[in-house]
């Protein structure tokens, strides 16, 4: 079986344009956030956000189609560390070569809340990406974590340091891409207008996070601002 790739983040770190890039590579079938079918939609759904269930939505479903696909062909995939909130294992995490992408929490948990004023917990998604980075290091995977300021600023430097880490050549073509929304984004096409706009990696705004007036962002800002702090300490430096 070829090695599956996963990058897990929290929402609203850039990770669809790191997607977006594995796409254009073309050596990787890629998945988007297929765990996301277990958390909102599946038989045993953690959330009760939508009332839609979709077939094909329990954990080892989404694992066996994930395995079925690395029999022919590397494995990207991207999703949420809170999608496997309450089925992450270090079976589960064995099976992947894992990395981590995150964001200063004070740019985004606003454009989070602007697509879901009423997030919950879990779905500011900073714990769950402690929880698993935990797992892999207990795992003694050295997974790496990327901020996403480094990669907006330096994409190069950075994606060529992440496909050292993970063991797949650096291409460099794959940081430019042709607009256009993707099938691999069916599921949640309103979240990615962006992505679908977009034809590379754009540097950070300079401009300072707004103002969190909002007491439910306050609070959440609060929760998960430590935890950005002590995972970036750890990042992965650009090359």
């Amino acid at each position: 079986m070829a090695s599956i790739l996963v990058l897990w983040a929290a929402p609203r770190t850039g990770s669809t344009a790191f997607e977006r890039m594995m796409i254009e590579r073309g050596d990787h079938v890629v998945f988007d956030e297929p765990f996301s079918r277990h958390y909102y939609f599946g038989p045993e759904k953690r959330s009760t956000r939508f009332e839609d269930m979709l077939p094909d939505s329990r954990p080892d479903e989404i694992r066996a189609a994930l395995e079925a696909a690395a029999a022919e062909a590397p494995v990207f995939v991207k999703d949420m560390a809170y999608h496997v909130d309450g089925i992450a294992s270090p079976d589960l995490l064995s099976r992947f070569v894992n990395a981590f992408l995150i964001r200063d929490p004070a740019h985004a948990l606003p454009s989070l809340a602007a697509h879901w004023p009423d997030f919950t917990d879990e779905e500011s998604g900073y714990a769950a990406l402690a929880r698993l980075v935990a797992m892999t290091d207990a795992l003694g995977q050295e997974s790496p974590i990327i901020d996403s300021d480094d990669l907006c600023r330096d994409p190069s430097g950075t994606v060529r340091a992440y496909c050292a880490r993970v063991g797949i050549p650096f291409r460099p073509d794959s940081l430019q891409w042709e607009p256009g929304m993707r099938p691999e984004w069916e599921l949640w096409p309103d979240w990615y207008r962006a992505a679908a706009a977009s034809t590379g990696f754009h540097p950070p705004s300079a401009d300072p996070p707004p103002a969190l007036t909002d007491p439910h962002l306050a609070r959440a800002h609060e929760r998960c601002a430590p935890i950005y702090e002590e995972l970036r300490a750890r990042r992965l430096l650009p090359a």
